[in-house]
């Protein structure tokens, strides 16, 4: 009798577990994909299953299980991305209703996934043309974050988290030599314009030098080349003394 409360319990957990999944894959879908570069904004959480259930948890490891067992690397990294997003959405969805605490403890989990999603661009050489969609949902990411630290400057970790954005951002655009600029469009709409940085990917640590950067480094370099050479022109050089005939017969 047990191992048949058992085996039901085990379906219902199951059951659970899916419906969750389910549920977190079409709340993690309601991006700004199909948008062109036109962006609106990200909207509040209205799902079922926000910061402050107690499934939340459970939730979010559904969602780190689906990233797991992506084995694309493209189509990781995306949803990497989405989830990110969606913890922006509960974000926003626990300030409107003044829950500091779960806010601040989405916008950590938030922070977490861009540090994984920036390890994860490690991976990727700079040809990879489906990075442009998840490096225009960082930039903004980084609208929004921007904004809500105008509203909100005293939330702990606000700004930490913007910092991250633009960190994972900066190594977005050293795989795609772009990068996006926010402008203001028609109907006061954020547009993203992408605009083609000259820039070249470092070879440590994966860091990219613009080439204002390249010009001045060349011309340090030049500037040592040329003081050296100096300094070689300049020195005393030291010419014997002639000797007496003798000494040169000797020698």
């Amino acid at each position: 009798m047990r191992k048949i409360y058992g085996i039901v319990g085990g379906m219902i957990l199951l059951a659970l577990i899916c419906s969750i999944g389910t549920a977190a894959a079409q709340e993690s879908s309601t991006d700004t994909r199909g948008m062109d570069f036109v962006q609106d904004d990200i909207k509040p959480f209205e799902g079922s299953i926000g910061a402050d259930n107690p499934l939340h948890g459970l939730k979010i490891a559904m969602e780190d299980l689906d990233e797991t067992f992506t084995f694309n690397d493209t189509q990781r990294l995306e949803k990497q991305v989405d989830h990110a997003q969606l913890r922006l959405a509960e974000f926003r969805r626990e300030l409107e209703l003044n829950r500091t605490d779960s806010a601040e403890r989405v916008l950590e989990l938030y922070r977490q996934k861009l540090n994984l999603t920036e390890k994860s661009l490690s991976g990727f050489g700079p040809d990879e043309p489906r990075l442009l969609r998840a490096q225009e949902m960082i930039s903004l990411h980084q609208t929004v974050l921007a904004s809500l630290l105008d509203s909100h400057p005293d939330v702990p970790g606000l700004a930490r988290a913007y910092s991250n954005s633009l960190s994972v951002g900066d190594r977005f655009s050293a795989k795609t030599a772009m990068k996006f600029t926010r402008i203001t469009g028609k109907d006061n709409k954020t547009v993203l314009k992408p605009e083609t940085l000259d820039i070249r990917e470092g070879i440590h640590a994966n860091k990219s030098v613009s080439q204002p950067e390249t010009g001045i480094q060349n011309k340090n370099e030049s500037h040592e080349k040329t003081k050296d050479q100096k300094d070689m022109s300049s020195g005393t050089q030291v010419t014997p003394k002639p000797g007496n005939r003798e000494d040169q017969g000797k020698k």
